[in-house]
This record gives C-alpha cells, sequence and structure tokens, in this order.
C-alpha cells in the first residue's frame, strides 16, 4: 500500500516533486484540528470567566453596600452606648453607686434597672407635680411686694392660678401634719403634709379641707379645694415645699417628672441629694408612718406671723 503522497509544483525553472508520508498529513490534520478546538475552549472560557467577573463584580457592589450599611449601624449602636455609658454615670454619680471602672455595660444596665424602683420610691415621698391643674404662677417665688400688706417680704412658695374650688391633690405620700384654720401666718386655712426625709409640702389659702391630723395620705390623694382665705386678694393656691424648714423653689418640684429625673439636681442646690439617694438606694424604708415622723417638730410653729410683718 502506498503511504506516500507527491506534490508536483511546476515553474518557469521546471518541474518539481514533494514527496510527504500519509503521517505527515495526519499530523497536520491533528494538529489544526486541535488548534481550533483550544481557540473554541478558549473562547467559551474567556466568554465565562467574563460573564462571571460581571456576577462577582455585582455581587461585590452588594456586600460593599450592606458593609457600608453595617458601619453605620455600628457606629450608631457605638454612639447609643457611649451615651448610655454616660448616662449610666450620671445615675450612678448621682445615686452614689459604688460600680467598678472595668465592669461590663451590661452589669451597670442590671444596676441602674434595679435603681428604677428606688427612682419610683422617691417619686412618691418627695413632692413633685402640680397639686392643682396647672394653669400658671401668678407670684413666684422670692422677694416681692405683698399684695394685700403692701410690704415687701420673702415670698416662701409659688402661688398658683386657679378658680374658687379648684381641687388640691397630695403631691407624695406623707402625714398630715396639720389642718385647719391657721390666723397667725395669714395662710387661712392650711394644709401641711410631713413627707418623708425631712421634706414638707404647705397648701395654704384654701377654701374647704378634706383630710385630719394625722391622716396617711398617698401621692394623689385629694386633700382639698381651692379658696381664698387667710391674706389673699383672690382665689388661688399658694403651695410651698420645705426642707428641713428651708423654704425650696416649689417651681422646680411642679415640673419635676420621671422624664426629666435629673434636671432638679441641677436647679436644686439646698439639698444634699447624693446622701439622700444613696439613702434610698441603700434600701432604706420610705415608710412615713413611723416613729420619727412623730418625734418631728411640728412646724406649724415655724409659720411667720404676718401680723408682725
Amino acid at each position: 500500500m502506498d503511504h506516500n503522497i507527491t506534490i508536483t509544483v511546476e515553474d518557469v525553472k521546471g518541474v518539481k516533486e514533494f514527496t510527504f508520508h500519509k503521517r505527515v498529513k495526519h499530523f497536520v490534520f491533528y494538529t489544526l484540528a486541535t488548534v481550533i478546538l483550544v481557540l473554541i475552549a478558549s473562547v467559551y472560557t474567556v466568554f465565562y470567566l467574563t460573564k462571571e467577573l460581571g456576577s462577582i463584580e455585582a455581587k461585590k457592589g452588594m456586600l460593599e453596600a450592606q458593609n457600608f450599611v453595617l458601619e453605620k449601624t455600628i457606629q450608631n449602636k457605638e454612639l447609643e452606648l457611649a451615651q448610655l455609658d454616660e448616662r449610666l454615670e450620671s445615675i450612678e454619680e448621682l445615686i452614689g453607686m459604688d460600680v467598678r471602672d472595668d465592669a461590663p455595660l451590661s452589669e451597670r444596665v442590671n444596676v441602674a434597672q434595679l435603681t428604677s424602683k428606688e427612682r419610683s420610691l422617691i417619686f412618691d415621698i418627695i413632692p413633685n407635680g402640680s397639686p392643682i391643674e396647672y394653669h400658671g404662677i401668678t407670684s413666684k417665688f422670692g422677694y416681692r411686694t405683698h399684695p394685700t400688706m403692701g410690704k415687701r417680704e420673702f415670698h416662701k412658695g409659688s402661688d398658683m392660678k386657679a378658680k374658687l374650688f379648684t381641687e388640691v391633690y397630695a403631691t407624695a405620700n406623707g402625714v398630715v401634719e396639720y389642718a385647719g384654720y391657721h390666723r397667725a401666718s395669714g395662710y387661712g386655712r392650711l394644709i401641711i403634709i410631713d413627707n418623708s426625709y425631712g421634706f414638707k409640702s404647705y397648701f395654704a389659702h384654701l377654701g374647704k379641707i378634706n383630710v385630719k391630723h394625722g391622716q396617711v395620705i398617698q401621692k394623689g390623694d385629694l386633700i382639698g379645694l381651692t379658696g381664698n382665705s387667710g391674706l389673699s386678694n383672690g382665689p388661688h393656691l399658694h403651695y410651698e415645699i420645705r426642707f428641713m424648714q428651708r423654704a425650696l423653689n416649689p417651681y422646680w418640684f411642679i415640673k419635676w417628672t420621671m422624664s426629666n429625673y435629673e434636671e432638679i439636681f441641677k436647679k436644686e442646690k439646698h439639698v444634699p441629694w447624693e446622701p439622700l439617694l444613696e439613702l434610698v438606694a441603700g434600701g432604706v424604708s420610705g415608710d412615713l408612718v413611723s416613729e420619727c415622723v412623730n418625734n418631728r417638730r411640728s412646724g406649724v410653729n415655724d409659720l411667720p406671723d404676718m401680723r408682725k410683718l
């Protein structure tokens, strides 16, 4: 069998013949076929990789967007934690907590949550909020000219605007120390409630008294109605708060609520808040029906005799 291939080439110089073995032909054929297949596979691979690259780029963009959102979320959480940490430090300082500097935030949060009960107790035993529906103050705490006597005096309370026979409510738990007409002070019908930890609340110029001496009162109890008794030039409520017989500005206590819990500690500097709050946080009972209440000085004699002013 002939396994040779003869190629004849004729030109001006004559005829030339080239002889190739058939196996060379097969080699060339298979080589070309392989090259073509490799080219096709390469083109397909490039197309596939280009498509995958586009998909990866899209996923990368999505992940970058998610990462940006997560970074913002983390920053916001870090800011919230920092603010919480600052508020906890403020509360810890105010109530005298002994918390380690390296104490985990979760531990400190639990401690702060435990003190919410003490805060509720504080709002039960120390006067806060308005004793009547609040419509403003007609005469502020501080020096003024007395509206009926015309003399300059120190006004120990706030005259709260009210119509005749407006309901008056206790602003903290306590025991009624005085309930009656007090002529010498010019306060007319007067209620004094002995609250806890040295605080007392005074309600003067009343039209009616609904409580009796020695009666235990809870915050929010109806104790009387506004009037115009005593040295008064019109219906209103004269409201006082005293700490160890020292008159305090009632306005800060009227506006004191859970939402602005820390505000009063900045406004009212005449009360030793830190040891007082430590006392409450330490678990000392706020029970007002105790021997210490009965042993306290009445306080009625501390009222000024307006006739001597």
